[in-house]
């Protein structure tokens, strides 16, 4: 009973975050809305790829000379594919260091990136490793599973009823491996920061704080999980309207432009998506900014209160 009546800093933080996050944003220094846009670009969401794995591509499916010159151009398929790797984990590794850097910025009040950058490179270098090692982690145990539930229930309907089963419980132990990710971003990351440690000590210390305050841990999570799902769809929705109002004076010249070219030039019309793309992709991250501030500010204050000595936001 007396946990209940406790003070719920899952709940009494919101208005603190929101006040810090208004006090910060507005009003609009573009200086400052630019930057945490770039914050956002790193930190903020994720981008969904198309699933093509349940199709199979034949022969048929590709233009004639296709199949016959792939010998020729394979090597420049794994040198694609080897650059798209690199591409990725370089991306991956900034936004590993973007998230020591943001609660640099937000805990000195002063909104620029490149002072904290290279004195969080570090960090960032090892919090990368433990986010791999996770992910790793996740994918060879759903590959074991899978494998597993295969083997014993066959190649056929046998062994997709199996893993169809399991299912729940593969998304469960995502949604785990989902909670520990959001308790290192939001809570480890300003541990390690105040507490100048590396990320298994920052884990070390988190432990100490949530057996402390067990009950208070979980109603973060739940709200976190409950808060950044509508915050995704509101966010969402605002970006579609955004893109769908940038988008009209383009479609017009598009109008415009079939109608001159009687002869139906769709590659000119392509060229429109560069300048379309140059504004939108601003607008969708500058968009993004009051949602990412106001989350990490509220994590902030919510491990204020786990660990009062853990303060690291300004009076």
């Amino acid at each position: 009973m007396s946990d209940m009546a406790e003070d719920m800093y899952a709940f009494s933080r919101l208005d603190g975050a929101f006040q810090r996050t208004k006090s910060l944003l507005w009003p609009i220094r573009w200086g400052v809305w630019l930057r945490l846009a770039l914050i956002a670009l790193f930190v903020g969401g994720g981008v969904s790829l198309p699933n093509t794995s349940g199709y199979t591509f034949e022969e048929g499916d590709l233009p004639p000379g296709v199949v016959e010159s792939l010998p020729d151009i394979a090597p420049l398929i794994v040198a694609f594919i080897l650059i798209v790797l690199v591409i990725a984990l370089i991306w991956w590794i900034i936004g590993t260091v973007m998230q020591f850097v943001f609660v640099d910025m937000l805990r000195t009040d002063d909104i620029h990136i490149r002072p904290f950058f290279g004195e969080r490179l570090g960090k960032g270098v090892r919090l990368f490793l433990f986010q791999v090692g996770l992910t790793l982690i996740l994918i060879l145990a759903m590959m074991a599973l899978i494998l597993m539930l295969v083997g014993i229930g066959g190649s056929g309907v046998g062994g997709a009823a199996f893993i169809l089963v399991f299912i729940p419980f593969i998304l469960v132990a995502a949604l785990l491996f989902g909670i520990i990710f959001l308790l290192t971003n939001d809570f480890v990351v300003p541990i390690m920061i105040h507490e100048d440690c590396g990320i298994i000590e920052g884990w070390r210390r988190l432990f100490g704080m949530i057996s402390a305050n067990v009950w208070q841990t979980v109603v973060y999570v739940v709200t976190r999980l409950v808060l950044g799902l509508i915050a995704a769809i509101v966010q969402a929705v605002l970006v579609i309207l955004a893109l769908l109002i940038i988008a009209i004076p383009f479609v017009l010249i598009g109008i415009v432009l079939l109608a001159a070219l009687q002869a139906g030039n769709y590659v000119l019309l392509l060229t429109l998506l560069i300048p379309y793309l140059v504004i939108a992709i601003p607008v969708a991250l500058l968009i993004a900014v009051p949602f990412v501030t106001f989350f990490r500010y509220y994590g902030l204050l919510v491990l204020e209160g786990l660990a009062p000595g853990c303060r690291l936001l300004p009076e």
